[in-house]
């Protein structure tokens, strides 16, 4: 704790002293209307519930609005996971070249996205903590084992929302039961770096999985929609979270090299086997960044830089070596099978991939902020979401932690077993021949920019960018930031708010640019 008191109390600590009766519609939680309201065991379980979904809305749904996905669509085009030529969301501003640093003032057009996040994550967990702090104190919601499904997803939330906090921003609080509620005299707490960060979600998630082994419980298909968890699936997504935040957390290649690989292959095995889906209706359920930021038009085209790797025909790297302003879209020839097959327009129009599709000129709007963006190519694996914005779409898969996993036994000396992993995706919806450590890629994708074949890693990073695409917030950027293949001077983190500095009395600072601090250094692929 430090020495500030109230009068410099931060707008997330005032949150933190009233959101969770925002979500109740109730009073100020200082009061004692909304004291006995929050006693009430059934609205302290609803309050509970109503955190995931606020989680999930700062980091992929209504994060600035009812329909502005906040940071998501960004951390997509800073890290070539997505190409737009609408200005919307910052989707231009964080991607332009070369990069700029972020310009951290509550009047800047895209402060509501860098807000929107921060605050709806402290939303969740205030939620989530209210929650646990009446459970503490004495609330029964129904049954011993209601109150501890209630309490275990509470942890559950807490160890998500602090992760989350941890990926993105470069310090913030930590908040929970414990923290004093705001009032005259309390001390605020320090903002922690985002490793100390990290290390409380992990913590939280640790207490989620215990409280998941010691009882027994299903929870309702409403808590996160269309999904039921048992307490021992609930416990295995938490150690498949952890597995994730153990890699994604770190901010360069030296951090990536030096996260304990043996634990994510253990949280690997031990949790979730199958695909994690979540089912939304475009009401209470909107996966806003997936309209955006996958759904075509200005708003998303697949960025040449990452997936002109998979070309063999020279013309990737004719592009990636004509200037900047005068790059033009071409046609990617690739034996990869998620790729549109043909050497021509009409017949890779004709023939989609299995993940992408070829749309010819569709989108290429606004030349002046650069042609360069424009791509042939659009998203096809997700189609069946875009008519009405509904249905089941994931939020961590198999791949994923497979080829998690995969990166984990590559570092700890077990690249045969890595291969294995690799291999079963490359050659069944990749349709291309199989890898192994120490030996030439037989395919040659990923080609690179300068037209060598990709080593085992370069590989290993493409299977996993092919079966992460557009599946969950930041999964290229965390990935990409962790290797070193951001472009120079991408923001590898955001600033706290200066709404939140400013109130605490603290300096403002900017993240981000080429040679200043925060910025990505050159990337692996020399960009």
């Amino acid at each position: 704790m430090n020495n500030r008191k109230m009068a410099a109390v931060s707008a997330t600590l005032l949150l933190f002293g009233a959101a969770g009766c925002q979500d109740l519609t109730v009073p100020n939680v200082n009061e004692p209307q909304t004291q006995q309201v929050l006693a009430r065991p059934a609205d302290v379980e609803q309050l509970i519930v109503n955190s995931y979904l606020s989680w999930w809305d700062a980091t992929s749904g209504k994060a600035a609005g009812a329909f502005d996905p906040g940071i998501y669509v960004q951390l997509q085009t800073m890290s070539f996971e997505n190409s737009a030529m609408a200005a919307n969301f910052g989707m231009i501003e964080r991607s332009r070249l070369p990069r700029a640093a972020i310009n951290n003032n509550p009047a800047d057009a895209f402060a509501s996205q860098l807000e929107g996040t921060w605050y709806g994550l402290y939303r969740s967990l205030k939620a989530a903590s209210d929650g646990v702090r009446q459970i503490d104190g004495g609330v029964v919601i129904g049954t011993t084992a209601n109150t501890m499904r209630a309490k275990t997803f509470a942890k559950f939330v807490q160890g998500l929302s602090h992760g989350a906090l941890a990926l993105t921003y470069d310090q913030a609080f930590v908040l929970d039961e414990t923290t004093p509620l705001p009032s005259p005299g309390t001390p605020t707490p320090d903002l922690q770096p985002y490793s100390e960060v990290m290390e409380a979600a992990l913590g939280y998630l640790d207490e989620a999985i215990a409280l998941a082994g010691a009882n027994t419980f299903t929870t309702p298909t409403g808590w996160i929609n269309g999904v039921t968890l048992t307490n021992v699936q609930l416990a295995a997504l938490a150690r498949s979270y952890k597995a994730r935040f153990r890699a994604e957390v770190a901010r360069n290649p030296a951090e990536r090299a030096a996260v304990n690989w043996a634990a994510v292959v253990a949280d690997v095995d031990a949790g979730r086997q199958t695909d994690f889906e979540i089912e939304f209706d475009d009401v209470n359920w909107r996966y806003t960044a997936h309209i955006y930021g996958s759904f075509g038009g200005a708003w998303h085209q697949s960025a040449n830089q990452i997936i002109g790797m998979a070309d063999q025909s020279g013309a990737f790297q004719t592009w990636i070596n004509t200037p900047l302003a005068s790059r033009d879209p071409f046609l990617i020839i690739t034996p990869d099978q998620r790729f549109p097959q043909g050497a021509t327009g009409a017949a890779q129009a004709a023939n989609p991939g299995e993940y992408l599709i070829q749309k010819g000129t569709s989108g290429h709007v606004r030349p002046d902020r650069g042609t360069w963006r424009w791509s042939f190519y659009r998203d096809n694996r997700f189609a069946h979401f875009y008519p009405d914005w509904s249905g089941f779409l994931p939020e961590l898969t198999r791949a994923e932690m497979q080829l998690l996993k995969a990166e984990g036994l590559f570092r700890t000396g077990d690249a045969a077993g890595a291969a294995t992993i690799i291999n079963t995706t490359r050659t069944t919806t990749g349709g291309m021949q199989a890898v192994s450590a120490g030996a030439p890629n037989p395919d040659c994708v990923p080609k690179l920019p300068d037209g060598t074949c990709g080593n085992f890693l370069e590989v290993l990073k493409w299977e996993k960018r092919l079966e992460t695409w557009a599946s969950r917030y930041g999964a290229w950027f965390f990935d990409s930031r962790g290797w070193g293949d951001l472009p120079q001077g991408t923001i590898i983190h955001f600033p706290v708010p200066a709404r939140e500095l400013l109130v605490l009395q603290l300096p403002v600072y900017n993240t981000g640019g080429v040679g200043l601090p925060g910025g990505a250094a050159q990337s692996t692929y020399g960009y």
